[in-house]
C-alpha cells in the first residue's frame, strides 16, 4: 500500500515510479525468478554438453552453432515461454487488472516487467558463455556492441511473450509458447546452419525473428561474419511492433 502511494505522488518523477514498480514485481516474483534463471542457465548448459554427444565430430562451425544457439534458445526459453506463462496466471488470478489501476503509466508497468525478467534470462546468458569457453575453448568477443545486441534480443524476445500472453487466451498461449520452443529448437537453423534445411524454409525463418537473433548472436559474440543489417532491421521490426501491441493490451478497457 505504501508503495501504491508514493507512486501516486504527483512529484513522482518517471524514474522514481519505474523504479517502484520493479521493486513491487520483484517482491511478488522473490521466489519465481531466480528458479526460472537456474532453469535457464542449466538449460544452456544442457543443450552445449548436451547436443554436442549427438554430432560425431564437432568441427568449428557445429561448435559455434551450440553455443550461440544455447544462448538464444534459452532466452527464448524466458522470454516466449516462462514470462508468458506468469503473465496469463496473473490475468487468472487479478493480478492484471490491479496493475492497470496502479497510478503509473502503462509503459512503465511494460517496461518494468521487461526488466524483470531481463534480469532473469542474465544467469543463462553467463552460463552458456562459460560452458562454451570450458567445453569449446572458444573465444568469445565481449565488447560493448556485442552487449547491446544481447540487450536488443532479450527486449525483443520478451515484449513477444508478453503480446502473446496478453492477446491470446490460456489454452491458446500455452499451444504458441510451445510451438515456439519446439521449433525453435528442433526446427529452426539456430543450432545448426541453415543449408540443412530446404531452401523455401529460409523465407519463412528470415521474416519471423528467432533466426535472425540467432544470427546477430553469432556475429557480435563469435565474430562469424559482420552483423547483418537485414537481421538488425527485422530483430527491431519485431520489437516494437510487439512492444505496441503489449502497450495496447493493457491500455485497453474492457
Amino acid at each position: 500500500m505504501q508503495n501504491k502511494e508514493t507512486l501516486s505522488k504527483p512529484q513522482a518523477s518517471y524514474l522514481t515510479k519505474l523504479k517502484g514498480v520493479i521493486f513491487w514485481s520483484l517482491i511478488r516474483h522473490k521466489y519465481l525468478v531466480p528458479v526460472f534463471s537456474v532453469a535457464q542457465a542449466a538449460f544452456a548448459i544442457a543443450i552445449i554438453c548436451g547436443m554436442a554427444l549427438f554430432l560425431p565430430q564437432l568441427d568449428d562451425t557445429s561448435v559455434v552453432y551450440l553455443s550461440s544457439g544455447a544462448l538464444t534458445l534459452g532466452m527464448i526459453a524466458v522470454g516466449c515461454v516462462l514470462a508468458p506463462q506468469i503473465v496469463s496466471e496473473a490475468k487468472q488470478n487479478g493480478i492484471f487488472e490491479y496493475q492497470r489501476t496502479l497510478p503509473v503509466s502503462r509503459n512503465i508497468i511494460l517496461l518494468a516487467d521487461i526488466i524483470i525478467w531481463g534480469i532473469a534470462s542474465v544467469p543463462g546468458v553467463i552460463m552458456g558463455c562459460i560452458a562454451s569457453v570450458l567445453r569449446f575453448d572458444i573465444n568469445l568477443n565481449i565488447t560493448g556492441q556485442s552487449c547491446l545486441i544481447i540487450l536488443l534480443t532479450q527486449f525483443t524476445l520478451i515484449c513477444i511473450g508478453f503480446c502473446i500472453a496478453y492477446w491470446l487466451p490460456p489454452s491458446a498461449m500455452a499451444l504458441a509458447t510451445q510451438v515456439i520452443m519446439i521449433g525453435g529448437l528442433l526446427f529452426s537453423p539456430i543450432t545448426y546452419p541453415a543449408e540443412r534445411l530446404p531452401e523455401w524454409s529460409m523465407y519463412i525463418y528470415n521474416v519471423l525473428p528467432f533466426v535472425p537473433i540467432s544470427n546477430l548472436i553469432r556475429s557480435a559474440l563469435f565474430v562469424t561474419k559482420s552483423i547483418s543489417l537485414l537481421d538488425l532491421i527485422v530483430v527491431v521490426f519485431w520489437a516494437v511492433v510487439a512492444f505496441i501491441l503489449s502497450l495496447c493490451a493493457l491500455s485497453k478497457k474492457e
